[in-house]
């Protein structure tokens, strides 16, 4: 098969380059010319690795997690940049209903995205 091939090829005047398409026309294969017996890939992507970026404010939340009847309290602070704000909260929660189980919770806004790693120089 690669023999006539080859013959095809030669005859066509293409000296050892094959150029593939597929059945159909609307899924081509780009005309690049290789060398026989390279294969068609395409390149290795560049390594990459993904990075964690802060962009904002860390938010601070509490929310009162007591079972009262079976469900939870479910009350929930307004959401400070500081956490002394929601132990205050809780606090005055606690004294105000006697409930003694809560969440804190923090947020913080980040970005993920991707960087070339860079190559080491040995």
């Amino acid at each position: 098969m690669s023999e006539h091939l080859n013959r095809l090829m030669c005859s066509c005047g293409h000296d050892g380059v094959l150029l593939v398409r597929t059945s159909d026309g609307g899924g081509t294969a780009p005309d690049t010319r290789r060398a026989e017996g390279h294969p068609m890939t395409a390149p290795a992507p560049a390594p990459t690795r993904l990075e964690i970026q802060i962009t904002g404010i860390r938010k601070h939340v509490a929310e009162c997690v007591t079972k009262i009847g079976g469900s939870e309290c479910g009350a929930r602070s307004a959401v400070w940049d500081a956490p002394m704000q929601t132990n205050t909260w809780m606090r005055e929660h606690a004294a105000d209903t006697g409930h003694k189980l809560f969440e804190k919770r923090t947020e913080e806004p980040v970005s993920i995205f991707s960087r070339p790693v860079k190559k080491r120089s040995q």
